[in-house]
């Protein structure tokens, strides 16, 4: 009696994690399917943070973005947050992300307006 109820607790479980796993690959397919695949990608970063908040960690709003300002802002945050000076790795870390992120925004915006450029005419990009 305790064998035929052990096998069948077995056979259930076994059941239901099949369902789960099919039920899991299915949504992972089709998130997978969902993602654009033509023109310029964006290119991320290991500690890749949203455009929103790089611009507001190097305090620049969108209308000045370039990169002289990016690097301009980076420079003198770097500088200021640097151990030497009494603050934090951390600190320094995400000035540096943010950087990392406006600039690869940057050369993303580059990509599509010359990609537009050449191929419809000139409507210059917007940050996203």
């Amino acid at each position: 009696m305790a064998h035929r109820l052990l096998v069948n607790v077995i056979f259930t479980g076994a059941s239901v994690f099949g369902r789960a796993f099919t039920e899991a690959y299915k949504q992972a397919a089709k998130a997978t399917a969902a993602t654009p695949q033509g023109g310029a990608a964006k290119s991320s970063s290991v500690g890749g943070i949203p455009t929103e908040e790089a611009l507001k960690i190097l305090d620049l709003k969108k209308s000045d973005l370039s990169l002289d300002k990016v690097d301009e802002k980076y420079a003198y945050l770097f500088d200021v947050n640097s151990k030497e000076k009494g603050n934090s790795f951390y600190l320094q870390s995400k000035v540096y992300y943010a950087m990392d992120s406006l600039r690869k925004e940057l050369e993303y915006l580059d990509k599509l307006k010359k990609a537009k450029e050449g191929g419809q005419g000139d409507a210059g990009p917007t940050l996203t």
